[in-house]
């Protein structure tokens, strides 16, 4: 799995994420995903899997989720203003400072993955 640093001043600051981002008006959550991971990673796919639709409070904010798996994404990893990132496996992820909302794609990628 691929997960990159937030920056310190951005809202939680300092925790490991997923790749991903703010679905635009008027674009579908797919192509959002796609769209996200090209800009924040440099990867390229054609195709999200859809894997999990979810609200999430925090205390100063409600975000609603769509999480997808892009299983073979192409090029070369080249994360957005140098944030520090690896490819981790699926297991040592919850061993990693995250967002709570995080916690529930954690969950769902142990469901569907081997």
């Amino acid at each position: 799995m691929l997960v990159a640093r937030r920056d310190d001043v951005s809202h939680q600051g300092g925790a490991w994420e997923f790749p991903g981002g703010k679905v635009e008006e008027g674009e579908e959550p797919e192509a959002a995903a796609l769209r996200e991971l090209r800009e924040e990673t440099s990867l390229v796919a054609t195709a999200a899997e859809p894997l999990l639709v979810f609200m999430h409070d925090y205390p100063d904010r409600r975000l609603r989720f769509h999480a997808f798996v892009v299983p073979d994404p192409g090029g070369e990893v080249s994360i957005d203003s140098g944030r520090p990132w690896a490819w981790a496996e699926l297991e040592s992820l919850s061993e990693l400072p995250m967002p709570e909302a995080n916690r529930a794609i954690l969950r769902a990628l142990k469901w569907r993955l081997p």
